[in-house]
């Protein structure tokens, strides 16, 4: 795939939350199991009760069903409260097509603007513009509706 392909393949969204950024990190990160739509958005779907982000660079970003069974979505590559978070994605995949998230935070007005962006679509070969188009409307329920609800928004 050509460079300009890939950079075409870059899902960014972006919103603003009336919170501060330490605690828009803070509801992104520990607060993940509350807002993330466990049921339609997991690989365990109804069966999973808890979603979980270790706090630290080598943490698991994981889903954890009922049964105690833990299924693992990526791995933290950046842990910097309250300025970023990043880690791989391959919940439900082979790792060796994993892609990548970060997440910044950014203070604007008396709120703070959340960048969500994800990249690393092409190793996903010839499913990656299919997956793409499906994670932007499920990132639009699940970060722009979901984490936005967090904060009454």
């Amino acid at each position: 795939m050509s460079e300009q392909a890939t950079e075409q393949l870059v899902l960014r969204k972006t919103l603003v939350v009336a919170a501060t950024r330490e605690r828009a990190f803070e509801v992104f990160t520990a607060g993940v199991g509350g807002w993330w739509p466990m049921a339609t958005h997991s690989t365990g779907k109804e069966l999973v009760e808890a979603v979980v982000i270790e706090p630290r660079e080598g943490g698991r970003f994981y889903e954890r069903l009922q049964d105690g069974t833990e299924n693992d979505w990526g791995v933290v590559t950046a842990w910097e409260p309250p300025e970023r978070f990043a880690s791989t994605w391959h919940p439900g995949y082979d790792e060796a097509e994993e892609q990548n998230l970060e997440v910044r935070f950014t203070p604007e007005g008396e709120g703070t603007r959340v960048d969500l962006v994800h990249t690393g679509w092409e190793r996903r070969g010839d499913l990656a513009e299919r997956m793409l188009r499906d994670y932007d409307t499920g990132w639009d329920y699940v970060f722009g509706e979901r984490y936005a609800a967090a904060f009454g928004g």
